[in-house]
């Protein structure tokens, strides 16, 4: 667009452009902001979290119930324990053994004293639901009690999805390692279709195939032309190095690509993880209607690629049939 057109221009034809560009922007910024806050406490280990709440109201299990809240509100599948691990950098309990002094009766009683200051972390609700009332679940009755998990939606009208998993990895196949990867696809997709309803999936095949593009594209091309599965969810492979070769295989048999999808994946997982944009991956229909997704190798990826995917799965299958 040339020197000229800067995110901020306000006026012209780049208007809208320029609007959302900057409200792009703006949640990357705040991204940053969080990621740094977090970082910071990660640091400082020393602070403790009674002492967090009774200087600002707030602690580190307010950030996780935080973070999880905006996964309830956004639909995303999350456990508060991995929630937890996103702000301590580790499982909260081998934080709490390693770190955590116990409290004395002087910052008891002023924790007791500063109740009604501190901090809720119920989830915001969207338009037209009820507002959330009275103290944080959290840190107005016990900062280690778990969110209280949200109501399974009821399942009627979900829509049916057939679903094969594929890892593409030569140490995972060659017995090297446990593969993760595949599982937590199939976790993600269980714990999705448990909270929102609107996903009912029977999982027909997962495999684990080294890193050779004709095995991976073999594979693929079997489940497809037996319209055995209505989606094939691929992990690994996606990177720059010479054996990943998974877009590969995966351009060869898809007829229409769904770039859409490849790139949010993409952009909104690099607001926590900016490399996750070095991910290849390709998304795409075959010509038997057949949706294929490629995702990164690792668990914590695959959860976060799924996370931006799933909401919008339900209404891609339907406009396949």
């Amino acid at each position: 667009f040339g020197s000229s057109v800067r995110p901020w221009d306000r006026t012209g034809p780049f208007r809208r452009l320029s609007e959302t560009a900057m409200a792009s922007l703006t949640v990357q910024m705040e991204a940053y902001a969080f990621r740094e806050l977090v970082a910071h406490l990660q640091w400082r280990k020393d602070v403790q979290n009674i002492d967090l709440m009774n200087l600002a109201g707030f602690c580190r299990n307010c950030m996780a119930k935080w973070y999880h809240a905006g996964a309830k509100v956004h639909g995303v599948p999350l456990q508060y324990e991995e929630a937890c691990e996103r702000v301590y950098g580790e499982p909260y309990a081998d934080w709490k053994k390693q770190n955590q002094k116990k409290a004395s009766e002087d910052q008891l009683a002023l924790f007791e004293s500063g109740k009604e200051l501190h901090a809720r972390t119920e989830p915001k609700l969207l338009p037209g639901s009820e507002a959330a009332v009275g103290h944080s679940n959290v840190c107005g009755q016990g900062c280690d009690a778990p969110a209280p998990a949200p109501a399974a939606v009821p399942a009627a009208g979900a829509t049916a999805a057939k679903i094969a998993v594929l890892t593409a990895s030569d140490r995972a196949a060659g017995g090297i390692y446990e593969d993760k990867s595949g599982p937590a696809v199939v976790e993600m997709l269980k714990l999705f279709s448990e909270r929102h309803g609107t996903l009912s999936p029977t999982f027909v095949e997962q495999k684990v195939v080294p890193d050779d593009e004709e095995v991976i594209f073999t594979s693929m091309k079997a489940w497809s032309e037996s319209k055995a599965c209505d989606v094939v969810i691929t992990t690994g492979g996606t990177g720059f190095g010479p054996r990943d070769v998974t877009p590969e295989a995966t351009r060869r048999l898809v007829q229409r690509l769904a770039d859409g999808l490849s790139r949010a994946m993409a952009w909104q997982t690099s607001l926590l993880e900016p490399r996750s944009v070095l991910s290849r991956g390709v998304c795409g229909v075959t010509k038997e209607q057949v949706l294929i997704v490629n995702l990164p190798g690792h668990p914590n990826a695959v959860r976060q690629c799924l996370s931006v995917l799933l909401p919008v799965l339900p209404h891609l299958l339907r406009m396949l049939r």
